[in-house]
């Protein structure tokens, strides 16, 4: 006699096979002498994933940082001997995880990919995590325009790349050194590290571990790169540039700008994780020929600065413009720890607006932006033109700043961040017309024209409206 299953538990059984199925996990084991012990062991549905170190000069010094790909539902658990209760992972809400904390660990499911801090102790030690999208169609080893570093680690010291070239770091390589990339259609990819502990401040193989010059096609995408000598990704001359899921672990020296896009056009980027001590993005014209800064799209990231500012624009201006500069759904994890007021040379804040050399910043937009306070004062924004100094430029005329917008600005958190909004003006052929601000709260409460954190000086700023 057969005996026939139920047909409901049929359903169920294949249901069930299917759902896993559809979970796929790729981690990538650490070369030798490269996983970081004793901070943090993470697991996705069990999977052990290797944990790297970076270094910082503030906070205890050590932070740490792990990476793995996913497709479909995922089970993520971190361990670790720092009291875990009262963790925070940063940014929870943007990528909807529904965190659990206990003594010992923190869990959580995820869905899509995401990039979030995982912080105990606040800056003290956290753990930067990042879950990945699937690799797909990696480049071959054996291809002949490709140059491939398989797992492992690998001194390459300069690396000159060049037309059609495609630069491959693996899951588990850490390519210790510099890429010079000149030329069109260049890509610079992979799940592995690049990496520049080994050089002294300003004394790497090449100027910045990734220096890009004069591409037309350029890709970067999904690499980590770890503890900068210099500016850390930057992008001299180049049209069409797209950087995309680049994860940069640095703050170990002053002057590591995350990304410089310097006299660049048409560059898109998007779902990246940027942690240094300097700015986060810096938009620059630094060129003799003054080849504007325009049409540049930065979307879905995180951002984190220890010492400087978010957004700095216009600071070095040799470019003839700076315009149509997009920023939407950012957040902000940490802002500088220094905080000094507006009217300092070197005050630091979420954006800088700093128009120099007879310049114009115009029409540029910045949307969806979450500043998450720690408690400790910060600047929202400063708009003003102004004699920016800097290598050979001395005492230059300041610039000028129109049509400028921001939107949907919150900040959450412990109370403290006093978000100083300030414009001023330098002269009427120097002056800010047209900065618009739509629904700003700080700590959900309404920001106003007439707010304490709102400040116009002088006579020389046009057409300012909170709504």
């Amino acid at each position: 006699m057969k005996t026939r299953l139920p047909v409901f538990f049929l359903v169920f059984t294949l249901t069930l096979i299917s759902a896993l199925s559809a979970q796929t996990v790729r981690t990538y084991p650490a070369p030798e002498g490269e996983k970081a012990t004793g901070a943090y062991t993470v697991t996705v549905n069990g999977q052990a994933v290797d944990v790297y170190s970076a270094k910082s000069q503030y906070w205890d010094g050590e932070y740490y940082f792990a990476s793995f790909d996913f497709e479909g539902a995922i089970s993520v658990e971190i361990q670790s001997g720092f009291p875990m209760a009262e963790t925070v992972v940063l940014p929870a809400e943007r990528f909807g995880l529904d965190v659990k904390t206990d003594a010992k660990s923190v869990k959580f499911t995820a869905e899509k990919p995401f990039r979030v801090s995982v912080e105990p102790n606040g800056r003290v030690k956290p753990l930067l995590l990042f879950g990945n999208a699937l690799e797909k169609d990696a480049p071959k080893a054996d291809d002949p325009n490709v140059i491939y570093f398989g797992p492992g680690v690998h001194q390459v010291g300069k690396l000159e790349v060049k037309d059609g070239q495609t630069v491959y770091i693996a899951g588990g390589a850490v390519v210790k050194g510099g890429i010079d990339a000149t030329g069109k259609n260049i890509t610079i990819c992979g799940r592995g590290i690049l990496c520049g502990a080994d050089y002294p401040r300003f004394k790497g193989p090449n100027a910045y571990p990734i220096n890009a010059r004069d591409c037309e096609g350029l890709v970067i995408r999904d690499i980590t790169i770890r503890a900068a000598w210099s500016w850390t990704c930057t992008t001299w001359n180049c049209r069409g540039v797209l950087i995309d899921g680049l994860k940069i672990c640095c703050s170990n020296m002053i002057n590591d700008d995350a990304l410089d896009l310097v006299n660049t056009q048409d560059a898109v980027v998007r779902n990246c994780f940027f942690r240094t001590q300097d700015d986060s993005i810096a938009v620059k014209g630094c060129l003799a020929d003054h080849r504007p800064c325009e049409n540049i799209e930065i979307e879905d990231c995180q951002f984190w600065t220890d010492a400087a500012n978010i957004y700095r624009i216009g600071y070095e201006c040799t470019a003839d413009v700076m315009r149509n500069i997009h920023s939407r759904r950012i957040d902000v994890l940490h802002y500088s720890k220094d905080f000094r007021p507006c009217e300092h040379y070197w005050a630091n804040t979420i954006f800088w607006l700093q128009p120099n050399q007879d310049m114009t910043i115009e029409n540029c937009t910045f949307e969806d932006f979450v500043v998450y306070s720690d408690g400790s004062n910060g600047l929202m924004l400063v708009a003003k033109p102004q004699r920016c100094t800097y290598g050979a430029v001395k005492d230059p005329n300041p610039g000028r700043l129109k049509n400028c917008s921001f939107k949907d600005l919150r900040v959450v958190g412990k109370k403290g961040f006093e978000g100083l909004i300030y414009l001023r003006g330098n002269a009427p052929q120097w002056d800010v017309d047209g900065i618009r601000m739509e629904n700003v709260t700080y700590f959900g409460e309404p920001v106003t024209q007439n707010s304490p954190c709102v400040r116009v000086d002088g006579e020389f700023v046009k057409n300012f409206e909170i709504k």
